[in-house]
């Protein structure tokens, strides 16, 4: 039994010496082998800078259509959602007050019309031969009343006549003489017709009814409420039998055709942007190719940024007014030298830094950056053109590690 033991124990002892053994050399092998990394060869480049700005889709042209008068709203004839055409009706309020006026006014310029008319042409045949009967009674009457005061004056003085009936005669004779007097200035006038400045007077007084029934006639076709654009109905801001003031909104139109969205650009790229200039804008999977319109001529105080106004064509009217869409643009950047910017180091304050591969070997190289485009960053300095820079497996490397460089774009 002791013999077995013996045995056993000498067979796990070169069990365990079997299996520490060669320990050492498979660590010395993993320590041999470099950090796996991928680089890409530095050359110089100008990189494509895409700009993007985000903005609600607005109606290219948008008015509140108003009513000029006031009244109770009878009718609204559009909804929501309508097309409508330029002058086409909106809404009407109550206007039998105003066709009353209306009314009235074109009484007037018939009564004035008439009042000229009669003016311009003249006396009648009848009216003159009327006139001139009158005169010659008139004249008949003076000068009997002329002889019956030559013959009283002559009794006055014999004493045969009071001085009473004296003055009666006289009186008598003076009517007749003013009678005179007024069927002479009737039978001129009938003859001769109005005076001038009368003429223009008759003619003022028409002129001004046909003023006033104008007026009244546009007082009138301000009860209707027509469109003053073509396009959608975007709102309707009122309701049947509300009462309506001169200026009070009764629909907000929009032209949808063509959409516009205000684009707030930094006051240091507007330099790039012009009228014309074409911008890419997009809507979930959809994109369209719009065109500046005009460029603000005044920087945001609040925003240091400059307004551009884009119009984006919308023919199916399936872009909607409201919707926040994304516009881009793409330039040239500076020529230079570019890395990813996975590939710059920076700890704390200090300079940044990439790893350059040399001989299989990592080698910390401090650099000056410049723009970033694209996800890259411009090295102003510390590379140069043919250098191999490591792009991943950065994060775990030191300077004069070793590495095993591999290929594709995974370490």
């Amino acid at each position: 039994m002791k013999q077995r033991k013996q045995g056993v124990i000498a067979l796990v002892a070169v069990m365990l010496l079997s299996a520490c053994g060669p320990a050492p050399k498979e660590a010395e092998v993993e320590q041999s082998i470099g950090k796996r990394v991928a680089v890409i060869q530095v050359k110089e480049d100008s990189p494509v800078q895409v700009s993007k700005w985000s903005g609600v889709l607005k109606p290219s042209e948008e008015t509140q259509a108003a009513f000029e008068t006031n009244g109770r709203i009878v009718s609204l004839a559009v909804e929501e959602g309508d097309y409508v055409e330029q002058g086409s009706l909106l809404a009407s309020v109550d206007n039998r007050d105003l066709s009353l006026q209306a009314a009235s006014a074109a009484a007037s310029v018939q009564q004035a019309q008439a009042q000229l008319a009669q003016i311009n042409n003249g006396a009648r045949e009848e009216e003159l031969i009327q006139s001139q009967n009158t005169l010659e009674k008139a004249n008949v009457s003076l000068e009997k009343a002329k002889a019956d005061w030559q013959r009283s004056e002559e009794l006055f003085r014999q004493g045969a006549l009071s001085q009473n009936d004296l003055e009666t005669v006289q009186n008598h004779m003076a009517l007749a003489q003013k009678d005179w007097e007024n069927a002479e200035q009737a039978y001129v006038l009938v003859k001769n017709g109005p005076r001038k400045e009368v003429k223009q007077q008759t003619a003022g007084v028409f002129q001004q009814a046909v003023v006033g029934q104008q007026r009244a006639a546009l007082s009138q076709s301000k009860a209707n409420l027509t469109a003053p654009i073509s396009g959608i109905v975007l709102e309707k801001m009122t309701a049947v039998g509300q009462l309506a003031s001169t200026g009070s909104s009764v629909y907000r139109i929009g032209n949808v055709d063509t959409l516009l969205v205000e684009l707030s650009v930094p006051d240091r790229e507007i330099g790039l942007w012009k009228k014309g200039n074409q911008v890419k804008v997009s809507l979930y999977e959809q994109e369209r190719v719009g065109e500046v319109k005009r460029v603000l001529p005044a920087v945001s105080q609040q925003s240091g940024t400059v307004s551009v106004e884009v119009m984006i064509p919308n023919p199916q009217h399936d872009w909607l007014v409201g919707q926040i869409v994304t516009a881009s643009r793409e330039r040239s950047g500076p020529k230079g030298i570019f890395v990813p910017v996975e590939a710059v180091l920076s700890k704390g304050e200090g300079q940044p830094y990439v790893f350059v591969s040399k001989g299989n070997k990592a080698v910390k190289t401090p650099v000056t950056l410049g723009v970033m485009a694209n996800n890259q960053l411009q090295i102003e300095s510390g590379l140069s053109v043919g250098e191999m820079v490591i792009t991943k497996g950065v994060d775990q490397l030191f300077d004069g590690d070793d590495l095993e460089v591999m290929q594709g774009d995974r370490p």
